[in-house]
């Protein structure tokens, strides 16, 4: 590799990191996003639950999270 193709190279390089390392912070930001939500959604199903459905009810939560989550197509 000669030193003027490194440095050709070296802008795009640059570039290809940063935009990597701002689609991790946004996916790390959008993860934290989801588990707050769930977190919200199961304490409402839970408060309005009776207490005998609410061992189920978390035992059907601890499963569904439990699942491997599916890639989108879009």
């Amino acid at each position: 590799m000669t030193i003027e193709l490194a440095l050709a190279s070296a802008p795009v390089l640059l570039v290809g990191m940063l935009v990597m390392r701002q689609r991790k912070a946004q996916s790390k930001a959008m993860g934290l996003v989801h588990e707050i939500r769930d977190l919200i959604t199961l304490r409402m199903v839970l408060r309005d639950a009776k207490p005998n459905q609410r061992e189920r009810l978390l035992a059907a939560h601890r499963k569904w999270r439990s699942e491997p989550t599916k890639k989108s197509r879009g």
